[in-house]
């Protein structure tokens, strides 16, 4: 062994120490905890060993540690020279466990017998290296536990020690500093010792902006209830070391999107899709957040930015399922057939065109794009999409009782979905079985005592088995509950049923004409007069209270407006009017006939 303190030896164990540094492997952590098990860290090199989680973490050298006796270091040399020469040599090469091991008890064996001036900063250096080197394979080892948490545990918990003597050794170790705060987000991680670690990591960056943005990220994912300012300046201060950090980006959306900041969270994830035009989770997410702050118009903006940048069938169609919650069916097809023609095989697209061909009247496109989905990927037949699609298309074909079944097998998926339950009620009503409707929708009002659809719905069915005052009882109920919101529910229509039922039951209890002209006045003011059946109803009103002249006034308007509109009811308004004339209310009584006809479920269906 040379015994020497030569400039060409510390030369040789600087670029081996720089080079250890520049390609030991950095292991990738999640960002963010969870309850599961541990993240996995990268694959271990085929070159290294699996370190033994028994194997003790090594001791940070003795800051402490007396100089060696001058006797000893009488020609100038260090006590410890021979084991510093020999672990710079053998650091070179070092990768598996037990080369990293020897290199350090030689290190620390050096530090032990007396180091002094530079060889003791170097040897402390040299290992705090190898100590990152050796916690970066206990990582990458916890990758390599199936699934098996105690053991990812133990290894997660050597690394931090590991970590934590070479930081003793080498404060500025950068990567030991963040590596602490990744392990720490992991179940059972301390916050304070991430907040520690980010923030020593933060000020060694100082002259590396880049990396120190994803240091600033590391510690904003970190602030918990409470420090949403702080969790907004770090992400700040990440995006303005470094502006294309799309991380940053996300995060500081979705934190301005909670502080109802709109245009703030649009202008950042604009910035991400500048970046990343494809990037369909990023756009994702924020479209639905626009969405349910409904802002769909902001939502558009966006997507069609990004659509100008870079054009994905992803994004088009993501464009067009807008579009048609804005019931604009023609750009929402126009979307669609830009995303087949650069995707033909999605069949999310084929569904969603589908479901748009069903309400254009176009059944046979409708069921070629259907075929087309499920040739496809077969499974798409058991989508709730393709069975919703099946639906539509048997109600266009009058096949109720295929599409009953088809909407039974969607709430028999999602029994809580009251939506579906409403679109069964309604088939029911159209089947002429008013009597299941009524008792599907009295299920949904046992939970939801004021929802005003369902109110309405059941109070039509009601009237459809001529029981009025249960009718009107669930009419008044709806209109208390929607108060003067006309946007967001049918209050003219709801206006308009009851109106009626006061005027024309041919029950003397229920018939109240000047309730039912006031309600009358109100749906016609809510419809502009434009409604030929409203203003029917206006007229029965006037009729019942024997104000035959205004009965055949709005009457006779509701007839002129039905004749330019051909309105399907013209006959029937012309009967009532003509009734008016004779000097005679109108009374009607629906009382339709339950149909009878058995539903047959699939599985009774049998071929034969």
């Amino acid at each position: 062994m040379i015994r020497s303190s030569s400039k060409h030896l510390t030369l040789l164990a600087l670029l081996c120490l720089s080079g250890a540094l520049l390609f030991a492997p950095a292991p990738a952590f999640s960002q963010q905890a969870t309850e599961e098990s541990p993240q996995t860290g990268e694959s271990a090199s085929p070159d290294a060993e699996t370190p033994p989680a028994e194997t003790p973490p090594a001791e940070a050298a003795d800051e402490t540690q007396p100089a060696a006796d001058p006797a000893e270091a009488a020609d100038g040399i260090d006590a410890g020279q021979d084991e510093l020469d020999e672990a710079a040599i053998l650091r070179f090469d070092a990768k598996s466990a037990r080369e990293l091991e020897a290199v350090e008890r030689l290190l620390l064996t050096a530090i032990k017998k007396g180091l002094s001036g530079e060889n003791a900063s170097f040897a402390k250096k040299m290992l705090g290296s190898v100590l990152l080197q050796k916690s970066q394979q206990l990582i990458a080892a916890m990758g390599q536990t199936a699934g098996n948490r105690n053991r990812a545990i133990q290894l997660r918990d050597e690394a931090l020690r590991t970590l934590e003597d070479a930081l003793k050794n080498d404060p500025e170790l950068v990567e030991a500093h963040l590596l602490v705060a990744r392990l720490n987000m992991l179940p059972g991680g301390d916050k304070d010792a991430i907040t520690a670690a980010t923030s020593s990591a933060i000020d060694l960056l100082a002259d590396n902006p880049v990396e120190r943005s994803a240091a600033y990220l590391l510690r904003a994912l970190t602030w918990g209830p409470g420090n949403e300012d702080k969790r907004l300046a770090d992400l700040d201060a990440a995006i303005k070391d470094d502006p294309k950090n799309r991380e940053a980006l996300q995060a500081r959306a979705a934190v301005r999107l909670q502080n109802q900041d709109v245009a703030g969270a649009i202008e950042d994830m604009e910035r991400v899709l500048a970046e990343d035009p494809t990037n369909l989770q990023v756009a994702q997410t924020v479209v639905q957040k626009l969405a349910d702050l409904d802002r769909v118009d902001d939502a558009l903006k966006l997507l069609s930015n990004a659509l100008e940048a870079k054009p994905s069938e992803g994004l088009y169609r993501m464009r067009a399922i807008l579009y048609r919650m804005q019931l604009k069916e023609e750009e929402a097809l126009a979307d669609l057939n830009k995303a087949l023609a650069m995707q033909p095989q999605d069949p999310i697209s084929l569904l969603q065109r589908a479901e748009i061909s069903v309400a254009r009247n176009n059944l046979q496109a409708a069921k070629d794009d259907l075929r087309a989905a499920e040739r496809i990927a077969p499974g798409v037949a058991a989508a709730e999409q393709a069975i919703f699609v099946r639906c539509l298309i048997a109600i266009e074909e009058g096949r109720m009782a295929d599409a009953i079944n088809e909407m039974k097998t969607l709430i028999d998926r999602d029994p809580t979905n009251d939506g579906r339950k409403l679109q069964l009620a309604n088939l029911y009503l159209q089947d002429e079985r008013p009597r299941q409707a009524i008792e599907v929708l009295s299920s949904i009002l046992d939970r939801d005592p004021t929802n005003v659809s369902v109110l309405r719905s059941r109070a039509d069915a009601y009237l459809s088995v001529g029981d009025h005052d249960k009718a009107i009882e669930d009419y008044e109920r709806a209109i208390k509950a929607a108060g003067d919101d006309s946007t967001n529910y049918d209050l003219s229509g709801i206006l308009n049923n009851l109106a009626w039922v006061l005027a024309t039951s041919p029950q003397d209890s229920v018939r109240d004409g000047a309730r039912s002209v006031e309600l009358g006045e109100r749906a016609v003011e809510l419809t502009d007069g434009k409604e030929p059946h409203i203003l029917s109803t206006l007229a029965a009103g006037y009729a019942e209270m024997g104000n035959f002249e205004k009965a055949i006034e709005w009457s006779s308007k509701a007839v002129e407006v039905g004749k330019e509109q051909e309105h399907e009811q013209l006959q029937q308004l012309e009967e009532e009017l003509e009734q008016y004339r004779a000097g005679k209310p109108w009374r009607e009584k629906q009382e339709t006939e339950e149909n009878a006809v058995p539903i047959l479920s699939p599985e009774d269906l049998i071929d034969t």
